[in-house]
């Protein structure tokens, strides 16, 4: 009797422990869930036409042309890649390879998939660079969307000189500089025969070795959620497939100074929304959270941000309650450029000094850069 009540009680005793564990299991896998239900990103597949049309931009030569082989054999997109290849092994010395090194080495903590970009316009470069590990990225900027570029323009060997040119000059800066000029991106992005950011990010994304899956319109209504829209007027959605793996880039153009997020109805939500624990990085900003017009945007990303990745163009330094973030500092912190002399921050100065950690890469105006990752403690 009494090792018949033994077993039992040890029975009892091991049900009940796996009956807890079961239950810690579930808790685990419920969170897990909450923190990647954002990921859940519709499964495409590599777009052939795309893909071509990104190759003819980015002076690659397709895995497959299609319908686009006399593109690629028109002797100036000859001459395009070979003035093309010797820029990006630069930018890949310069920028990718620093900054996917420095990345790896650092760890930069997350909560979520969710990359928030505000202020970037065209940015997938240094993007993708620091941060190719999430899986949606949201990127701001005053520049249209544009158009995909149309096939009847690249096959038109009367307007090739036009097309390469011009993508040429749109992409230049941004390789060797780390930022774009905005009174050149004002022309560049409105040539009639290649229009907006579209070619650019296009460009970007083929030179970085992701395959395209689609590129659809999309605007957002009054609650912020994003919806399929007729044209591009708004902004863009980008599928993309890196390493196997679905992902997705939405840029959208439009103000969002204070002004902007009262005129447009929904905006405010959106961002609200998406820069919910979202890692969000900033860089090359024109110090515009520095102004009091921009004070909706700086607050929802230091209220919804887990980590903020930014240069001193982005939110000033007083703006970070230091019992709520953890902070390090890379690179070096004298003044802003001369365009910008008025903005310089002295507490900023006085937190970097003997506490930054070195960096090799350019990022944003400074050069020597500064870089600052804050993350919510």
């Amino acid at each position: 009797m009494k090792i018949n009540f033994l077993i039992l009680s040890t029975a009892l005793f091991l049900f009940a422990c796996q009956s807890e564990s079961n239950k810690q299991e579930a808790k685990v896998k419920e969170k897990q869930t909450e923190n990647t239900s954002e990921t859940q990103i519709p499964t495409e597949q590599v777009s052939v036409e795309l893909n071509a049309i990104a190759s003819f931009l980015g002076g690659n030569q397709p895995k497959s042309p299609g319908e686009y082989s006399a593109a690629f054999a028109n002797l100036e997109w000859k001459n395009h890649q070979s003035l093309l290849n010797p820029a990006w092994s630069k930018a890949l010395v310069e920028k990718v390879v620093l900054m996917r090194d420095w990345s790896k080495t650092e760890k930069i903590e997350k909560k979520s998939q969710t990359l928030f970009y505000p202020f970037s316009g065209a940015d997938f470069l240094h993007v993708y660079s620091a941060h190719s590990d999430y899986t949606s990225y949201y990127l701001f900027g005053l520049e249209p969307a544009g158009e995909i570029p149309k096939k009847e323009n690249i096959l038109n060997p009367a307007l090739t000189s036009n097309v390469l040119s011009t993508i040429y000059k749109s992409v230049d800066e941004n390789m060797s500089q780390s930022f774009f000029h905005t009174k050149y991106m004002a022309v560049e992005f409105n040539n009639p025969v290649l229009k907006g950011t579209i070619p650019v990010f296009m460009f970007f994304m083929n030179r970085m070795g992701v395959e395209l899956t689609s590129i659809k319109p999309i605007s957002f209504n009054d609650k912020g959620e994003i919806v399929d829209a007729k044209d591009f007027s708004k902004g863009v959605r980008i599928g993309f497939i890196d390493g196997g793996k679905n992902k997705e880039l939405y840029y959208f153009s439009g103000d969002i100074s204070d002004t902007g997020l009262k005129a447009t109805s929904g905006l405010k939500n959106m961002i609200n929304s998406i820069s919910k624990d979202a890692t969000t990085m900033m860089k090359s900003a024109s110090y515009l959270c520095h102004l009091p017009v921009f004070s909706g945007v700086r607050d929802m990303i230091l209220a919804n941000s887990f980590t903020i990745m930014q240069d001193d163009t982005g939110i000033p330094f007083r703006f970070y309650d230091q019992n709520k973030w953890k902070i390090q500092h890379y690179g070096i912190y004298t003044q802003p450029i001369p365009l910008f002399a008025s903005r310089g921050q002295v507490d900023l100065r006085a937190a970097v000094v003997g506490k930054e950690k070195p960096i090799k890469f350019r990022y944003g105006y400074n050069n020597p850069p500064n870089l600052m990752v804050a993350t919510k403690k």
